[in-house]
């Protein structure tokens, strides 16, 4: 009689204390040596047996229809099947005659009916394992589902504390991806950009490898970083510490969808198209490389225009000298910001009444959902309207617990934009010598202005700057040798 070795182990938690594939090969060859059993092959399987479907077992079954063999000799019955199907083929095999007998070195077995209700019995308390094995880990994920733990390895960024059993920010990723986050919902970086940003901050995956674009743009998708998370289709409260707000992950949200549309497609080469206006039609100022060097011109969107282009040096020192004129000096900045910490303190008081009602309302909401979970349970609601529902009530307590929180730890926000207008004038002094172009792009669009382009003339047309007389006076005069102006 001629036998087939078969050997079997999947990466599966429950296969963990299973015999290695190399240890069951030794135990099989050993017995067959002992038993004189002439083995003809070998068949190795890295595969899990919960399911059918096995190339390599399928293909050893074929083998034995061909009558290649006639017996299969294995290390145990759950090393051949674990499914109902599997193991029912093996027992048909043994009734038809095409499978003579199987044979094990941990158990008896003959190819009588009581050795074939014996293995009936072993394939069905393998099965039996396996199915509440499942049910198990079905119903642990299901706990920690309700209690706001994420039931997988979380994201980069976050760190598992195996002795607490919770998820904590990483010391070290936490605030790359915090800043990642910051970068890109700015809409001045593309993905690659993003992405050859956080390579140059030291931002590495578990692994210690760069990020890939695909794992960037996955990381600025993923609703984890606000304290709520998905799994299976449904949102749920996170107990991890938010990373980010929502209000930041909704921004970035919003630059993917512009992205999609190919808005940031392509990197930006002139740092300062789309800065300024023409005075005389009103279209934003466009740019091109001539002779080795960036001008930029009206770009005549609404016919024809008589301004002339500027070589960007030009451009950019008019830039910088508007940057000096519109800076606070440092005194009058710091009465300015005691005047605005004075009056933010008013605030606070003034809206801490808001924060209240906020904070009953989250109550109440929380209220509402815990009736919608006993409405659910007691089987008055399909899933797919509780699923509804509640993803609206977290998705409304996430929005007042994200302005409570803001509230409580910048205070009245709505002067924030002041007090960020008041520190960037007083920065635009230091920003007008700064040698990066991009850096006096971020000064002018952090404080609203709105530049009017004309012949060596610049002026600002809202906003605090006020600075078109002394531009006017600049114009008046004879531009500088070598201004690129023509």
């Amino acid at each position: 009689m001629k036998y087939f070795i078969y050997a079997r182990k999947s990466t599966d938690d429950e296969e963990r204390q299973i015999l290695s594939i190399d240890a069951q090969l030794d135990e099989l060859r050993m017995l067959a040596a002992r038993e004189k059993l002439e083995v003809v092959r070998e068949y190795i399987e890295s595969q899990t047996a919960k399911k059918p479907g096995r190339p390599i077992f399928n293909e050893m079954l074929k083998a034995i229809k061909r009558g290649e063999a006639q017996a299969i000799l294995a290390w145990h019955p759950d090393r051949l099947a674990r499914n109902s199907v599997d193991g029912g083929r093996l027992i048909y095999d043994l009734d038809t005659g095409q499978l003579a007998t199987l044979k094990f070195p941990t158990t008896w077995f003959e190819n009588t009916p009581q050795g074939k209700f014996m293995l009936s019995i072993s394939f069905g308390q393998s099965k039996y394992y396996v199915d509440s094995l499942s049910e198990n880990i079905k119903r642990g994920i299901r706990k920690k589902l309700r209690d706001g733990i994420f039931p997988t390895k979380p994201p980069i960024g976050y760190l598992n504390d195996s002795k607490t059993r919770t998820v904590y920010i990483d010391p070290e990723r936490g605030p790359l991806v915090r800043k990642m986050f910051e970068a890109y919902a700015t809409g001045r970086y593309t993905g690659a950009q993003i992405k050859a940003l956080v390579t140059a901050w030291g931002l590495k995956t578990f692994n210690g490898l760069p990020l890939p674009l695909s794992k960037v743009y996955w990381t600025l998708d993923h609703i984890f970083y606000t304290g709520l998370f998905r799994y299976n289709g449904e949102t749920y409260e996170g107990k991890h510490p938010p990373l980010i707000s929502r209000e930041l992950y909704q921004r970035a949200q919003s630059v993917r969808k512009n992205t999609g549309r190919g808005r940031y497609a392509k990197p930006e080469p002139y740092q300062l198209r789309g800065l300024v206006v023409c005075h005389e039609c009103g279209c934003l100022i466009t740019a091109d490389r001539q002779k080795g060097h960036h001008y930029y011109r009206c770009g005549k969107r609404r016919g024809p225009c008589t301004m002339k282009t500027m070589r960007e040096e030009a451009l950019v020192q008019l830039l910088r000298t508007a940057a000096r004129i519109v800076s606070i000096p440092d005194a009058s900045a710091d009465l300015m910001l005691e005047e605005m910490e004075r009056r933010i303190l008013m605030d606070r008081a003034a809206q801490a009444d808001s924060v209240e009602r906020q904070k009953s309302e989250l109550a109440a909401i929380s209220a509402r959902q815990d009736r919608l979970v006993d409405v659910f349970l007691a089987g008055d609601i399909e899933r797919e309207e509780f699923t509804v529902r509640k993803e609206r009530y977290i998705q409304e307590k996430a929005a007042l617990a994200d302005a409570i929180a803001k509230f409580e730890v910048e205070g009245a926000s709505r002067l924030k934009p002041v007090v960020d207008f008041i520190t960037a004038s007083r920065q635009a002094k230091y920003d007008a010598q700064n040698e990066n172009i991009s850096e006096l792009r971020i000064f002018f669009q952090k404080i609203g202005a709105n530049l009017i382009f004309a012949v060596r003339n610049l002026a600002a047309e809202r906003g605090a700057m006020q600075a078109a007389a002394p531009f006017a006076k600049a114009s008046e005069a004879k531009p500088p040798c070598g201004s690129g102006v023509r």
